[in-house]
């Protein structure tokens, strides 16, 4: 539990020093775009109705890289925070039988959720709601019901679901409440 605190903490101090978009004219990373691109692919409806999924070594090899590049500060734009967001996002979970799949654990969604809001503050049309689904994969992955809890979508907009017994989001067994970082 305490290495899965530090780990997080870790993470969260490197997207801070990791750098930051300014008004000048910055380029996504090509290496990020490769690896979301293969890692949509992967999860094409033409793919998994063949049945063709992604394995657990091309999950590790896309979400080491993602991390490598996050911890030496290579995330520039807002594409390259949707991107590194969407591969820790994906690459957490696989398939684990025809029909399920099953996450390797929370950290990666947590740290998504923050990739994708800073893809938001820097831009990026879909960051928004990337956070929101992150966070409900994070509910998920930790047990909890993100249908009372989380987020729900009504066409482009993301919803807080209200608590409907009253309970407050301190008794989660995850312990984060996203609701100060939704901008």
């Amino acid at each position: 539990m305490k290495q899965s605190v530090v780990f997080s903490l870790l993470i969260l101090t490197l997207l801070l020093v990791s750098g930051t978009a300014s008004g000048d004219e910055q380029t996504d990373s090509a290496m990020l775009k490769t690896l979301y691109d293969a890692d949509q692919e992967a999860r094409s409806a033409e793919n998994m109705a063949a049945g063709i999924v992604p394995t657990l070594q091309e999950e590790r090899d896309r979400r080491f890289t993602a991390l490598r590049l996050i911890a030496e500060g290579r995330l520039a734009t807002a594409n390259d925070y949707f991107h590194a967001g969407m591969l820790l996002h994906h690459t957490g979970t696989i398939q684990f039988d025809d029909e399920h799949f099953a996450n390797l654990g929370t950290e990666s969604k947590l740290l998504a959720f923050f990739l994708f809001r800073r893809s938001h503050q820097l831009g990026h049309k879909s960051g928004r709601t990337m956070m929101a689904a992150a966070y409900n994969y994070y509910l998920q992955a930790c047990g909890e019901d993100s249908g009372k809890y989380g987020y729900k979508f009504e066409g482009h907009e993301t919803i807080w679901r209200p608590n409907v017994d009253g309970e407050d989001l301190d008794t989660l067994k995850c312990g984060f409440d996203p609701r100060p970082y939704i901008d």
